[in-house]
């Protein structure tokens, strides 16, 4: 038995890689329209921030100074699974991979991160309305690195 619905899982997918995808050329206008836009309380919980961001009046000055901090960032989503938790709301969890410079720094930072998200069904489609980034802990930041260094070292073909 799957704890996800698999259609669900592979529509909301999409509007994630979407939603992901706009970090790239800072497209928060992209971004904003992925949201329930008839929400007020919308609640965006960046890893980095101590407290939610909620509603647009927090959620925009928010992403102005992060588009003024960072020179550039990329993420990739992986490992979505999705399941709706009552009519017309559905739980999505992810993991994501960022990697981004700031102005001020000569080399790019990365983090890990997993994501709850919960959707709105809306006439346009599924709506976020609440977005939480957990980092890994220390251990499971450094298993993974360990994993990635592990995959470098077998993926070369012994010669």
């Amino acid at each position: 038995m799957t704890w996800h619905d698999p259609d669900l899982t592979s529509d909301l997918a999409v509007l994630v890689d979407r939603y992901v995808g706009y970090s790239a050329t800072m497209d928060f206008a992209g971004k904003r329209a992925l949201w329930d836009k008839d929400d007020p309380h919308i609640l965006l919980m960046p890893e980095e921030d101590r407290a939610p961001h909620v509603g647009w009046e927090a959620i925009n000055p928010y992403w102005k100074d992060w588009s003024a901090v960072m020179e550039y960032v990329r993420s990739a989503a992986a490992n979505h699974a999705a399941r709706q938790i009552a009519p017309g709301i559905a739980l999505c969890f992810y993991d994501m991979r960022w990697i981004a410079r700031l102005h001020t720094a000569k080399k790019p930072i990365s983090g890990d991160v997993r994501v709850t998200s919960w959707w709105r069904q809306k006439p346009e489609g599924w709506r976020l309305f609440q977005l939480l980034e957990s980092p890994l802990d220390g251990a499971a930041r450094m298993r993974l690195a360990e994993e990635r260094a592990a995959q470098a070292v077998f993926a070369t073909p012994p010669v």
